[in-house]
């Protein structure tokens, strides 16, 4: 009798503790980091500063390969090792670990394996984003700034312990900042702002309602976080 040949099944790991930043490129991410960084927090990361991110990426490249694989085919054998590893990094460090996310869709993956998930979600402009991408050559990105964004809203309404900032606001040094990130438990240091590293600021470029609406929105949730 002929024996089948079944693929074993590989289960996620569980994370203990994930601290997550997300948010689409050019939205503030790296600043986010930084602030969670003066609060103790060490986040995953192997590629180097440049000119336009002077203080890092704060970004692994095989976390941000993972996230566009998980989106398109979401929790296959080979996804779920590669998904392992980044936990058992996560799970191992003794200090506070992060991950930076930029196809924020993918979080929802960490989120069915957390035990105690903690997410802080950056939007900007999305004249100010898209006209800052064309700065760096980047025409197109994996997900829209329209997509992506949404993506946060249903990521922040099913996160219970999450934020919505904005980097307009984080860039000013509101006072609502430090605030906001007290309510996950960090006490950030907001001296780290630099005002002037601000790349892109009121872009005259054109986008669709659309983006206008749920940018208005996205103001709105920070708003209610902000009270």
């Amino acid at each position: 009798m002929a024996i089948k040949n079944e693929k074993k099944e590989i289960r996620p790991f569980i994370l203990k503790n994930g601290i997550f930043v997300a948010g689409h490129p050019r939205s503030g991410t790296s600043l986010v980091c930084q602030l969670l960084e003066s609060a103790g927090v060490n986040f995953l990361s192997d590629i180097k500063p440049d000119k336009y991110n002077n203080e890092g990426y704060f970004e692994l490249s095989s976390a941000k390969e993972l996230e566009k694989r998980l989106i398109d085919d979401a929790m296959t054998n080979e996804n779920i090792i590669s998904l392992n590893k980044i936990v058992k990094t996560l799970n191992d460090t003794k200090e506070l670990s992060g991950l930076k996310i930029v196809h924020i869709p993918s979080i929802f993956f960490y989120n069915h394996i957390a035990k105690n998930i903690r997410a802080i979600f950056i939007f900007r402009n999305p004249a100010d984003v898209k006209s800052s991408m064309l700065r760096r050559g980047i025409s197109k990105f994996k997900l829209t700034w329209f997509e992506n964004n949404n993506a946060l809203i249903s990521a922040y309404e099913n996160i219970e312990k999450s934020i919505i900032l904005s980097y307009e606001s984080i860039i000013e040094g509101k006072s609502c900042v430090k605030k906001a990130f007290k309510k996950l438990g960090f006490n950030v240091d907001m001296a780290v702002i630099k005002r002037g590293s601000q790349t892109q600021k009121n872009s005259k470029l054109v986008i669709a309602d659309e983006e206008i609406k749920l940018y208005k929105l996205l103001k709105k949730f920070e708003k209610q976080i902000c009270k």
